[in-house]
């Protein structure tokens, strides 16, 4: 009678194992029991192992073995004597796992094996790797933005001629439109000939006076400052930023180091002012802004009429590239932003309150 090697058993409907024993049953079948309850007898039943329906891997220590469709029943071993005697047993029948097809790739090769490997890293690196932190980085709490937004916004603000006068009324204008429930948004207005605007991880947002200066309509301020809080709310410069830096991000978050992730986006605080969204963000930000305008009761038009202004002053105006270079436009970006607006529809009426405020900004 051939050996039998203890296991573990999972019978694909609880993920509860028990106890088992395995063995290899000529011509070509693997017979399992398993242990009853209570030291009774359980069940015994044999998988063939030419059925297209089993299936098996190893790594150094471990064997699984599955078979069937559903349930699919799941055998564990780590026992090393039956892990050698089986793998040698497919090995003759020709059926080897991963592990062994990539080992003997490795000795057939090693060269083209080497090769491809350093290929998969730096392809993992460049691709895999910052598509993968972008996503764990809505991962993080809502506070990190905060965290983030609040230690760099000190060292942003350096050099720029913030007006406090206008920046209570720019946060009334903003209040009005209720653009967000997850922060709080903070609005300040900055005294420069750049046609610029950005915004902060956790809800600063500043505009310059340059870019509302060529403004004729409210709707169009109600646009930049729903397209910027959408950056806010949807998250856009925390996962441009650990998109960028994914390496060493990528590492901290795994390992649950916060403080390490806000350490080092503070040290890079400088980027955010001038971090550049992608294209899919920057339509995405100019799709939900014309959602969140068209909720606050304001014509979504209004975000044709800025990316059109934007446009127009491209070749008249030099620093509007400073608001471009970080807020790519396109002429896709503006046509979809032109379909959404049949997609918002009013009737939508002017707001005395808004219009006000907006007057009262580009007053002298």
């Amino acid at each position: 009678m051939s050996t039998a090697y203890p296991a573990h058993f999972y019978d694909g409907l609880t993920s509860k194992p028990k106890e088992a024993f395995v063995r290899l049953r000529e011509p070509d079948a693997l017979e399992v029991e398993v242990s009853g309850s209570n030291g009774t007898n359980g069940d015994r039943f044999f998988w063939p192992l030419e059925h297209g329906g089993m299936e098996w891997e190893r790594t150094v220590s471990t064997l699984r073995i599955t078979f069937g469709e559903y349930p699919r029943r799941v055998i564990i071993s780590r026992d090393k004597l039956f892990i050698a005697t089986f793998v040698k047993h497919m090995q003759y029948a020709g059926r080897r796992g991963v592990y062994d097809r990539v080992l003997s790739l490795a000795r057939k090769g090693p060269f083209f094996f080497l090769l491809g490997l350093i290929v998969l890293i730096v392809a993992g690196y460049f691709w895999v790797l910052p598509f993968t932190a972008e996503r764990m980085a809505l991962l993080l709490p809502l506070e990190v933005d905060r965290q983030i937004g609040n230690a760099s916004f000190g060292s942003v603000m350096l050099g720029l001629d913030e007006d406090s006068a206008r920046s209570v009324v720019l946060q009334r204008f903003g209040d009005e439109l209720e653009l967000t429930d997850k922060f709080d948004l903070r609005f300040h207005f900055v005294h420069s000939d750049q046609v610029n605007a950005f915004a902060m991880p956790g809800g600063d947002i500043v505009v310059f006076s340059g870019i509302v200066n060529g403004m004729e309509h409210h709707e169009q301020l109600a646009a930049l400052l729903a397209h910027e809080a959408t950056h806010v709310d949807e998250r856009h410069s925390m996962r441009m930023m650990v998109r960028q830096m994914a390496g060493y991000l990528s590492l901290s978050m795994l390992l649950g180091d916060v403080n390490a992730v806000v350490a080092v986006l503070v040290e890079n605080a400088d980027n955010i002012r001038n971090m550049s969204y992608s294209r899919n963000l920057e339509t995405d930000a100019d799709q939900h802004g014309m959602e969140r305008m068209a909720a606050a009761g304001v014509d979504p038009q209004g975000m044709v009429q800025l990316l059109e202004l934007l446009e127009a002053e491209t070749d008249e105006v030099p620093g509007a590239l400073s608001f471009l270079s970080s807020h790519p436009l396109t002429e896709d970006r503006i046509a979809k932003a032109q379909a959404n607006t049949t997609k918002n529809s009013g009737p939508f009426s002017t707001d005395p309150e808004l219009e006000r405020l907006f007057d009262s900004l580009k007053a002298k």
